[in-house]
């Protein structure tokens, strides 16, 4: 009588490696927001391990398109699960930048005027030297951010500028940004933006000038970090915008 048990099938090692390594994520998040790690090791290195996650989730597609060709039952149910785990992190980017952020161009400072695009203060001030410029690139930001964000414009009201300024700083208050410095007096709110996961900052200002029917409000909003904000400013300063005319 054989009283063995039975040998688990290789998949089952697909699986315990998948955990592993999405385990070792949160390690590389909170090593990086606490500064033990530097972007490359720490963001890089988070979306390299949830590569090769989903890498084995396609490998185990093709255990199980192969169990069904080859009637082996002793696979299949490891490599669903595998391919399971394989989806979650393309499904946790969908669900957090969706498919959109990858055609926006590679930019990260937006602005409701590209022609005199309102001026940093206390980012001048707390940009380290890794940090992205804060200079604004009006050669080719205007022309690329034309075409693909036609909709970012500037705000006409009809209320005073210091009925706008109230207003304005509210909704930044109720959008949890942290407000850097802020001037009534010239119509200026600078704050600071920062992702929930990895802890990324932007930095955002707004501008409020008299205008003859009331007030015009412009807003630009820049990354510290990356090449790329993945359609996330453009994003926030239309949010920004209909929260002030709702």
């Amino acid at each position: 009588m054989n009283t063995s048990s039975p040998k688990k099938p290789w998949t089952i090692w697909l699986i315990r490696l998948q955990v592993v390594l999405l385990g070792i994520v949160p390690l590389l998040i909170l090593a990086y927001r606490s500064g033990a790690l530097d972007l490359g090791k720490g963001f890089l290195g988070s979306a390299l391990l949830m590569l090769i996650v989903s890498a084995l989730g396609v490998l185990a597609l093709l255990v199980v398109l192969y169990t069904l060709f080859a009637k082996n039952s002793s696979l299949r149910n490891s490599s669903l699960i595998a391919v399971v785990i394989g989806a979650l992190p393309l499904l946790a980017i969908m669900g957090t930048v969706g498919l959109a952020a990858f055609s926006v161009p590679p930019i990260h400072d937006i602005s409701t005027d590209t022609s005199r695009p309102p001026l940093f203060v206390s980012a001048l001030v707390e940009r380290s030297e890794s940090d992205n410029s804060i200079d604004y690139n009006s050669e080719e930001l205007p022309d690329i951010q034309a075409k693909s964000y036609p909709h970012i414009k500037p705000l006409r009201l009809s209320s005073s500028p210091a009925d706008t300024f109230n207003k304005a700083k509210q909704v930044v208050e109720n959008m949890g940004w942290a407000v850097q410095w802020e001037d009534a007096k010239t119509g200026h709110i600078e704050a600071l933006v920062e992702s929930a996961v990895f802890g990324f900052k932007d930095d955002v200002i707004i501008r409020i000038e008299p205008s003859a029917s009331g007030s015009v409000l412009d807003m630009r909003s820049a990354s510290r970090v990356g090449v790329s904000d993945l359609g996330a400013n453009a994003k926030r300063i239309q949010a920004f915008m209909d929260a002030m005319q709702r």
